[in-house]
């Protein structure tokens, strides 16, 4: 990047990251979650209703995140080019391809085209889908060719060969998602000096976190033998190497898997019950990583990946937040789904 390009991304994550919550905000938020006027402005969300789910972690966003997320996203791309302009926008089409696979589903269960498209998201100036194209197929198999037309192409390649396999529809989704990883990490290769070391430590705590959660589901609650839910990993990693996935593939139960992760997963995971709290713990070393390079960097892309992974951090559990209100769930309910710290004695009164 140029001079002019580090100082006004310098400037911009700068601004952007005094939005951020810190614990204490957090939790502030969640004791006084009744009233509306405590959410930041920028921040609000929508009532869902009485219908609402229980609140929880929640790994979705809806339109108003999104909408946010590349909003920002949009002002801080602005000037740059080459390999930062490239990272950063195909961090953004991970939302695109929740719509992909919404359709794909959706002509899968022969669903009405206008059911599909409330499901999907607006992507605004981020789109590359053809998204009304691909809404005219027929089938599963024509809309995966149509795809092949697209900058999606290679994941089309590789969805249509598993869907010709007759493979279930989460191998469809495995692809989609092993794909998109896969691309995102050689981007971050792709950026040298220290904030490509800053890159490749966030990317690689994010693939090492959806290689552990995928690996710990496919074999224990799937129940897929060890080489098929290998096959479905990711073909990258930061701190779990290959070697060390096929090992935990072998453990004959959730805990033994657990039993034998490689440092510094046995420490951050030691205890975990389940593939929820295993997915929280490891958000949080994702965000802890994050953090340090947003406070401890300057003049780098890789504080603007910080922050946003920091930013849809904060939007996630503010709709869990607003959720929890909705359903008048007891705070600390609350901050157990979100795997934050409980009031003292709140432990034994969640347990009971």
């Amino acid at each position: 990047m140029s001079t002019a390009e580090h100082a006004y991304l310098h400037a911009r994550v700068s601004l952007f990251a005094g939005k951020l919550l810190n614990l204490e905000q957090t939790q502030t938020l969640i004791d006084r979650s009744g009233t509306n006027s405590l959410v930041p402005q920028e921040n609000t969300m929508p009532d869902t209703g009485s219908g609402a789910v229980a609140a929880q972690y929640a790994g979705d966003l809806d339109q108003n995140n999104v909408t946010i997320l590349l909003k920002e996203l949009a002002v801080l791309i602005r000037p740059l080019s080459g390999t930062s302009r490239d990272l950063l926008g195909y961090w953004a089409h991970r939302f695109e391809l929740s719509n992909l696979k919404a359709i794909i589903r959706g002509k899968m269960a022969g669903q009405p085209q206008r059911v599909i498209e409330q499901q999907l998201l607006d992507m605004g100036s981020f789109t590359r889908l053809p998204t009304a194209e691909l809404m005219q197929s027929d089938s599963p198999a024509e809309l995966l060719r149509r795809l092949e037309q697209t900058p999606y192409a290679d994941i089309a390649r590789q969805a249509r060969h598993l869907l010709e396999r007759g493979e279930a529809l989460f191998a469809l989704d495995a692809a989609i998602d092993r794909r998109y990883y896969a691309g995102l990490s050689r981007r971050g290769i792709d950026i040298g000096n220290s904030a490509g070391q800053l890159l490749r430590a966030i990317i690689g705590s994010i693939i090492d976190r959806v290689n552990l959660v995928w690996l710990l589901r496919y074999r224990f609650a799937y129940s897929l033998p060890p080489a098929q839910a290998y096959y479905l990993l990711i073909p990258s990693s930061q701190r779990l190497n290959g070697q060390q996935l096929q090992q935990l593939a072998q453990s004959a139960s959730f805990e033994e898997a657990i039993a034998h992760l490689p440092a510094p997963y046995d420490r951050l995971l030691a205890g975990v019950r389940n593939n929820t709290e295993a997915t929280l713990r490891l958000e949080f070393e994702t965000w802890r990583i994050a953090s340090n390079a947003l406070r401890h960097s300057s003049f780098n892309v890789a504080r603007a990946l910080a922050y946003m992974v920091l930013r849809e951090r904060d939007l996630r559990r503010l709709r869990a937040i607003i959720r929890g209100r909705n359903l008048q769930v007891p705070p600390d309910m609350i901050r157990a789904a979100l795997g934050l710290p409980l009031a003292a004695g709140a432990e034994t009164g969640l347990a009971g």
